[in-house]
């Protein structure tokens, strides 16, 4: 069985071959908006689809000598992360670190929980802003590709949950400081 992040990094394998660094900086670039990964993921993952025969493995040598290892999608890897695809996801409600610490913040003093959420709201707006480049740069491309249909439609979604987010912190941050933390 695949974890998740284990089909992300296919996803970016099915665009061209990459070694760990460059799924990395893709993954920051590309997919900063709704995922992540470290190196302590894509390696073990990748020497388990080696395995599975869904990635093979080229020695790249560059121009100062050194070698780097590309992964390249097998057609049974890109066969696997096309049925993956077409899997309906219906759960949306993921694990959510901040929503979990959100629950159980009553253990904490209301004003360091209203100073988080509105340190949580200013990075929100902010990430928020670099979706809103990112949706009129995709919005002046003339006659776009479906692989930029489907960024700009991902992203989209993106805008519309980060909104949400917005919207709803605003409101807490609203009742923590309503509330009267007098009663029990």
């Amino acid at each position: 069985m695949i974890n998740t992040n284990g089909y992300a990094l296919l996803c970016l394998l099915s665009l061209k071959p990459m070694n760990g660094y460059l799924m990395k900086q893709w993954v920051d670039k590309l997919l900063v908006h709704y995922w992540k990964t470290s190196y302590g993921q894509i390696y073990p993952t990748m020497k388990k689809f080696m395995k599975d025969g869904l990635v093979t493995l080229e020695n790249v040598q560059n121009d100062y000598g050194l070698h780097s290892k590309y992964y390249h999608i097998t057609e049974k890897g890109l066969d696997v992360l096309k049925a993956w695809l077409l899997e309906d996801t219906l759960d949306f409600n993921q694990r959510d670190e901040a929503l979990l610490k959100y629950k159980f913040s009553f253990l904490l003093p209301i004003n360091d929980v209203v100073s988080k959420a509105e340190r949580s709201l200013q990075h929100m707006e902010s990430v928020l802003a670099g979706y809103s480049d990112d949706i009129v740069r995709m919005q002046k491309t003339a006659d776009p590709t479906r692989e930029q249909l489907m960024t700009y439609l991902a992203t989209k979604k993106g805008v519309y949950l980060n909104e949400a987010h917005i919207k709803w912190t605003k409101e807490c941050i609203q009742a923590l400081k309503d509330f009267d933390d007098g009663k029990e």
